[in-house]
């Protein structure tokens, strides 16, 4: 079978549905006897139902962003709940390569509605895996499996895409699928009033939750609560988690308090499990890109100022493109930039002849695009150059597609570049097995070190990047600086950033520098400029 989705993302899903099916297992499994704490009797399988959730989700991430999107440091990963959040983005203002979402559904749009909804109730089902791995709580067996089927939902949601059904053809069962939604809602309702402790009443509460299918517009506040309640619940956290529940579902909060009466609690401030818990992240520094960048920023405004344009070099944009947006925001100590430290690299990047460098992972992280404009509108009326002239239009509609969320479509320059360059680099790749047969004996023949690393690249295992170390110790130069350039032109993951990168610096690889600009361009575009339909 032909690969569709590059190797991390299938390596995501496949763990996704093991841990799924072991859940099953658990939940399908007799009782080995009576526990002491009835709590921690399904708390693998609800932990199990939350890590399958993770891992889909960051298979969608990943394929999006690559692997690195997952981590918040340098050794950390991200949390579950901070995957779940930049999906949802992705969702709902999709970059071009978000498109392998919807490939051969009629509606891509109002699928990808669908996929957004469908999530909207697992940030509470990874709550429950953090409850049910690290604290041993899990809820009843019918509420786990009322969970399960918000999971299986979203992978039936998913295989619509042509592009990813291949993997989620045998999903697991659960073990009985007729589960009474209300008849659940009823007996936790009974539960919730007829409870004596603090940690009955949370524990009758946190299912409602789960089961309930309105699920409340997120927020810190009660999201903490509802963290907190596994181990130590305060009436305060009761309180504000009912409050919440009678916001979100009014009419079902009635089945909790039925004579329509406050709850009585005792509000105790000092209270420290009241305290919210603060979130540290780690930092590395970057040598002294910090001080270079400012240098740049401070000179190119001042000269704008006087009705000149003094940009940074090429060389320090590409630098930053190299890290990307997360180790970028690190190296330079803010997590956005504004207009007026953005505009100077971007005008970089379009000031160069020919080919345009990567400068959408600077707009991307811009924090009023309005004001990028503007500075934008600036930068061209002082340009001199004829080539930046002519970007002018062009960026100006992307930019402005990708504050709106609007879709870029054809006859958009980059619209039609992006489709076209996408396309011949998807039959490059399969191309190159056939290279390799039709260069054997000639001058141009692969290493036998360097072969199965093509090979796996035309298959669609690795990505170009992961066969260039192989290629670019052939003794041959001829050989050497073909294969380089069969592997820039069929570059479309963000993990080949450094490697074209490389090949853009080496005077040895000229023949490969063109397609590795196009192949910057092209994953700077597709993975942070504005929605373009690529398939």
């Amino acid at each position: 079978m032909p690969q569709y989705l590059r190797t991390s993302s299938v390596r995501l899903i496949e763990a996704s549905q093991e841990a799924f099916n072991l859940a099953f297992v658990g939940l399908g499994m007799p009782a080995r006897h009576e526990l002491r704490v009835a709590a921690a009797q399904f708390a693998a399988p609800a932990g199990l139902i939350g890590a399958a959730v993770e891992q889909v989700l960051s298979a969608i991430l990943v394929h999006v962003l690559g692997e690195e999107a997952l981590m918040s440091g340098p050794n950390q990963f991200k949390s579950a709940r901070e995957v779940l959040r930049e999906v949802r983005a992705l969702l709902h203002a999709p970059p071009p390569r978000a498109s392998f979402l919807t490939v051969g559904v009629v509606d891509g749009a109002a699928h990808r509605r669908a996929l957004y909804q469908a999530t909207e109730g697992f940030v509470l089902i990874i709550g429950e895996r953090a409850a049910g791995l690290h604290a041993g709580y899990g809820p009843s067996r019918s509420v786990a499996l009322l969970q399960s089927q918000k999971v299986l939902d979203f992978y039936t949601l998913l295989a619509k895409s042509s592009r990813i059904r291949p993997y989620l053809e045998q999903l697991p069962r659960p073990p009985e699928t007729n589960v009474d939604r209300d008849m659940i809602v009823d007996e936790l309702a009974r539960r919730f009033r007829e409870s004596e402790t603090l940690g009955e009443r949370s524990a009758a509460l946190r299912s409602l939750f789960l089961v309930l299918p309105e699920v409340p517009d997120v927020a810190p506040e009660w999201l903490d609560a509802f963290d907190r309640s596994v181990v130590a619940p305060t009436s305060e956290d009761i309180n504000l988690l009912l409050q919440t529940l009678q916001q979100a579902a009014p009419v079902r909060f009635h089945r909790l308090n039925a004579a329509g009466q406050g709850l009585a609690v005792a509000v105790r401030p000092q209270d420290p499990n009241a305290l919210p818990i603060a979130q540290h992240h780690l930092r590395r520094a970057f040598g002294d890109m910090l001080g270079q960048f400012e240098a740049y920023v401070g000179a190119a405004n001042g000269r704008l100022d006087d009705g000149h344009l003094d940009v940074p070099p090429e060389s320090f944009l590409l630098d930053m493109w190299s890290l990307g947006p997360a180790q970028l925001a690190q190296a330079l100590n803010r997590e956005r930039l504004t207009a007026h430290e953005a505009w100077p690299f971007i005008v970089t990047a379009l000031s160069s002849p020919r080919t345009t460098r990567p400068f959408w992972f600077l707009v991307s992280m811009v924090d009023d695009p309005g004001q990028l404009l503007a500075q934008l509108r600036r930068a061209f009326a002082a340009g001199r150059g004829g080539h930046l002239r002519q970007q002018e239009a062009p960026t100006l509609a992307a930019v402005e597609s990708l504050r709106d969320r609007r879709l870029l479509a054809p006859p958009a320059p980059l619209a039609l570049f992006a489709r076209e360059a996408f396309v011949a680099a998807e039959r490059g790749r399969a191309a190159l097995a056939a290279a390799i047969e039709r260069n054997r004996g000639t001058n141009r023949e692969a290493a036998q070190e360097a072969e199965p690393f093509l090979r796996r690249v035309s298959d669609g295992e690795l990505v170009a990047a992961q066969a260039f170390a192989a290629v670019n110790v052939m003794v041959n130069l001829e050989a050497r600086r073909y294969w380089t350039r069969l592997l820039a032109q069929v570059a479309t993951d963000l993990e080949d950033r450094d490697m074209l990168v490389q090949i853009h610096r080496d005077g040895d690889l000229v023949p490969a520098q063109s397609p590795a600009r196009k192949a910057m361009k092209l994953i700077d575009a597709v993975t942070y400029g504005p929605q373009i339909e690529l398939e």
